[in-house]
């Protein structure tokens, strides 16, 4: 009994070594693990057993999830652009081993952060010849693992991003750290907003935003006018801030420029308010030959969060002449006897010395027949003379030359006709 016992035994023995384990051995964990920001990409690298890898993410209080899974042919490194992992306080990146169906322990990196920038705060904008210089604040980054291995020093970096006509977008980084930059000129009108970025991602884009108008203007000038009359100029103003959206203003400062010739420089003879809606008043007197345009002075309008710009604009030169006023003219009395006496009177506006011509009609050939030359004297004219005695009704006027006052030209001017009758 005792030897069958033994073999009972023996064989018992040798069938347990021959069986499979209740559980296979686990694998080695990975070594070496090492976690880095480069290129605005996280890089993992590990070393192993040629095995098969799976990489984790975990946030703090939350289940770890897959990351990737990798080949035990694979290298043993992974890269992924470091925005795709989600923003938190504390992140940590898990990777094990994978032998026959068997996890390893995990290798576990340090915990880290994966704060995205806060959102710029625009101050200010002014323009900066055709381009637009911006100042913000960007404020620091929340840091709830500091010092970890992922620590990028600095706030962010600004972007300036314009929206122009036709839905084109162009984006501009600033150097990280600073405080101002200049946005280069694209079609207007266009709207520029500020955001920040780092190594995990985008901020969302700053409250405050800019807006760069286009602000057309346009002018109608009398072509003539009499000395000292008002020129009933009018102007109009159209001003775009968005594509196809004409805005509603008022207030719009203006003026009026006017020159002598074309070689002079322009000088502001009349500021105004404008607005869009209607056409506006620009009037000014008429004090000789000129041309005209409308000046608009660049603009900067801040309204809550919106800081609109206009650039300085003016129409086209529009020209209008300004002929010598006759006050008065004619005969004192205007009715005499053959031979009798009578004075020749004018009075004209500006008060220039200027010498003319007094003509009279001739009803046979129909033309005006230069009659005698007359002398204003700081624009007034005398003449006494006696008429003739032929009866009848000659009709005159007197013909004045261009004169220059005060350094403008004013054109040739006839006054009315005026009679003088012998009966």
């Amino acid at each position: 009994m005792r030897k069958i016992a033994l073999a009972v035994t023996a064989v018992a023995a040798l069938s347990a070594g021959l069986q499979t384990p209740a559980f296979a051995a686990a694998p080695d964990a990975p070594t070496d693990f090492t976690i880095a920001i480069q290129d605005l990409h996280l890089q993992l690298a590990w070393k192993d057993d040629n095995a098969k890898n799976i990489v984790y993410v975990e946030q703090e209080g939350q289940a770890p999830y897959v990351l990737t899974t990798l080949a035990e042919t694979a290298a043993n490194q992974f890269a992924l652009p470091a925005f795709r992992l989600k923003e938190s306080d504390k992140t940590r990146l898990i990777v094990k081993s994978e032998v026959n169906g068997e996890l390893s322990e995990g290798a576990v990196s340090a915990w880290f952060d994966t704060h995205r920038p806060a959102a710029p705060v625009l101050q200010d904008a002014n323009p900066d010849g055709q381009n637009t210089k911006l100042t913000w604040t960007l404020a620091a980054v929340a840091d709830s693992t500091p010092n970890d291995p992922l620590d990028v020093a600095g706030t962010g970096t600004v972007r300036a991003t314009t929206s122009s006509p036709g839905g084109h977008s162009y984006s501009q980084d600033f150097p990280a750290g600073s405080t101002s930059g200049v946005v280069s000129a694209h079609p207007r009108p266009s709207r520029i907003n500020l955001s920040a970025w780092n190594e995990w991602g985008g901020s969302s884009d700053a409250v405050k935003v800019v807006r760069l108008g286009t602000l057309g203007a346009g002018i109608t000038v009398p072509a003539k006018a009499v000395y000292g009359a008002r020129l009933g100029i009018k102007s109009t103003l159209d001003l775009f801030t968005s594509e196809g959206r004409e805005e509603r203003a008022s207030g719009i400062k203006v003026e009026l420029q006017a020159r002598g010739k074309t070689t002079d420089a322009w000088k502001t003879y009349g500021r105004y308010d404008g607005n869009t809606t209607t056409a506006f008043d620009t009037g000014i007197a008429a004090l000789g030959n000129r041309q005209y345009r409308l000046f608009v002075p660049a603009r900067k309008v801040v309204s809550g969060n919106v800081i609109v710009l206009t650039p300085a604009t003016s129409t086209s030169a529009k020209s209008s002449t300004t002929s010598i006023k006759f006050v008065s003219a004619g005969f004192t009395p205007g009715t005499v006897k053959p031979y009798g006496d009578s004075s020749l009177t004018a009075k004209i506006q500006p008060a220039a010395t200027v010498k003319g011509m007094l003509q009279y009609y001739n009803s046979v050939s129909k033309k005006w027949i230069n009659a005698l030359p007359v002398q204003f004297k700081n624009g007034a004219l005398l003449v006494r003379d006696s008429a003739g005695d032929t009866r009848g009704t000659t009709h005159f006027r007197i013909n004045l030359p261009a004169i220059t006052v005060g350094g403008l030209t004013l054109s040739a001017t006839t006054s009315a006709t005026f009679g003088l009758t012998i009966k």
